[in-house]
């Protein structure tokens, strides 16, 4: 990853919050949005975005939390102040910018391609298959 892009850590739980203090810890520029209810005062750099819809277009790489959505098209962020429409969100992301989502229904993606997104699937890919297969099957 590119240390010098500007990250972009929205919605989610307490997951999307750690991802983005070990992410501020390991140098990238770190943004939160849609996760008020959680204390980042640990680490001065994590950057809220005030107006999301609005700072979104100001970052090359949008880290959405898994499961992305929560009912029809509602941004899956248990920690945020106020709902956020998925659809609202993508549509306020730059042309190019890679995002990266889990569990993403067929709009969200149609979404994506249609605002000429690269969004990715990371519950689709086999590296989290085969590292969440790992713990599982040393447990049994």
């Amino acid at each position: 990853m590119n240390k010098h892009a500007a990250v972009a850590v929205v919605g989610g739980d307490a997951r999307q919050a750690i991802l983005a203090e070990l992410m501020d810890r390991d140098g990238h520029a770190v943004s939160v949005g849609a996760l008020e209810r959680h204390s980042f005062e640990k680490n001065k750099h994590i950057r809220p975005i005030p107006d999301l819809k609005a700072g979104l277009s100001e970052h090359q790489i949008i880290i959405l939390p898994m499961p992305v959505q929560k009912g029809e098209n509602q941004l899956n962020a248990p920690l945020s102040n106020a709902p956020q429409l998925v659809s609202e969100l993508l549509d306020c992301i730059a042309p190019g910018a890679l995002v990266l989502a889990g569990a993403v229904p067929f709009a969200v993606h149609a979404r994506a391609v249609r605002n000429h997104l690269r969004l990715i699937d990371y519950l689709a890919r086999d590296e989290l298959a085969i590292r969440n297969a790992v713990p599982v099957a040393l447990a049994v």
